[in-house]
């Protein structure tokens, strides 16, 4: 029987030196090249992608380029509201966090690691789409001495950890060595106070969640933020452009993704506190990657927030996190984003999961 493969679709960047003149790119540009990878099924859902897995669940309409999920630990001891990961793991209390064996992370991280290699692949793996990367810091503290000399034999790989935690959280990260410190992406998912007080308890106030940004900068990390799900409070625009402001009072981060409220099934079916939903149930809209706030509302939050970005000088990388194409189509339209690129490939897309 023919063990199931699937297609990951490189770009140029994502490549070790030489390696495109091996391959045959979709099209045949000089600059923006995209080249197809077979990916073995032991890294989609066979026996490897327990640890390390390609996230491709997203349908076509949905503009979410694939990437890398790494599953050292799963779970979350804070309590957002809104979480999907109550969906998840089929209830609040399922998402509990949950460090595995270290064997078997010491195992396929080496394996996943020395087959990209042998394609000349370098990977960013993602250790925050099932966990809160480090509202654990004890299973970091775990997975860093698991991972650091395996890393330091494969030197065009590099970790993401996303979190809602905030200074005391990222006081582990002082136990990577200086010189490794760039194989690690610090992404920090923030909301105003407004929000977070309301729908993300237990998690870091947003103002240390900023300080610990600028902290994890200032030791030698890249960081991203997620300005996601932006809810509409009431106020909501004064709150968030005070949030861009606190933001990049403090730092200018290399890439920024927003996003919106995404009531999946299972989450709506599972969440403790469904009243996040209150902001869906007049006049959603039916999407693929779940129920959404109406879309006029959405656009007009994407383009008020992106537009205060703007005009505060930030010119780097912003994103949509996991919205129909139609949506970026609207706001590539009124000049806020760039086209997202092909279809189920989206080339464009430098969000904050992608290297």
């Amino acid at each position: 029987m023919r063990i199931p493969e699937y297609i990951y679709f490189a770009r140029n960047y994502e490549l070790k030196k030489g390696k495109q003149k091996t391959l045959i790119p979709i099209e045949r540009k000089p600059r923006d090249n995209i080249f197809p990878i077979t990916v073995p099924n032991k890294w989609v859902s066979g026996v490897g992608s327990s640890i390390v897995c390609l996230f491709s669940k997203t349908s076509s309409d949905i503009v979410c380029p694939h990437f890398w999920e790494l599953k050292a630990w799963t779970g979350c001891p804070f309590n957002c509201n809104y979480c999907y990961l109550q969906g998840t793991f089929r209830g609040a209390e399922r998402k509990k966090p949950r460090m595995k064996d270290k064997d078997k992370i010491a195992r396929f991280l080496r394996e996943f690691l020395c087959w990209a290699d042998s394609v000349g692949l370098k990977t960013l793996l993602n250790a925050g789409e099932v966990a809160d990367s480090l509202a654990v810091p004890d299973y970091v503290r775990r997975f860093l001495k698991i991972a650091l000399p395996i890393l330091d034999r494969h030197p065009d790989h590099k970790i993401l950890f996303l979190t809602k935690g905030g200074t005391k959280h990222i006081k582990v990260l002082e136990e990577i060595p200086s010189d490794m410190r760039d194989r690690f992406v610090i992404s920090f998912s923030i909301n105003p106070r407004a929000v977070a007080k309301r729908y993300e308890h237990g998690a870091a106030d947003p103002l240390d969640r900023i300080d610990a940004a600028k902290m994890s900068l200032d030791t030698g990390f890249k960081v991203r933020i997620r300005i996601d799900p932006i809810i509409p409070v009431e106020g909501w625009i004064l709150h968030y452009t005070q949030l861009v402001d606190d933001l990049l009072d403090k730092i200018e981060p290399s890439r920024i993704t927003i996003g919106s409220l995404r009531a999946l099934k299972k989450t709506i079916r599972f969440s403790r506190d469904n009243s996040w939903l209150e902001y869906i149930r007049m006049f959603p809209e039916r999407t693929s990657w779940g129920l959404r706030i109406r879309r006029e509302l959405r656009v007009r939050m994407f383009a008020i927030i992106i537009e205060a970005l703007r005009s505060r000088g930030y010119n780097k990388h912003i994103a949509l996190c996991k919205e129909p194409y139609e949506v970026w189509l609207e706001l590539h339209r009124m000049g806020l984003l760039d086209h997202p690129g092909k279809t189920a490939i989206w080339e464009n897309v430098m969000c904050n999961c992608k290297l």
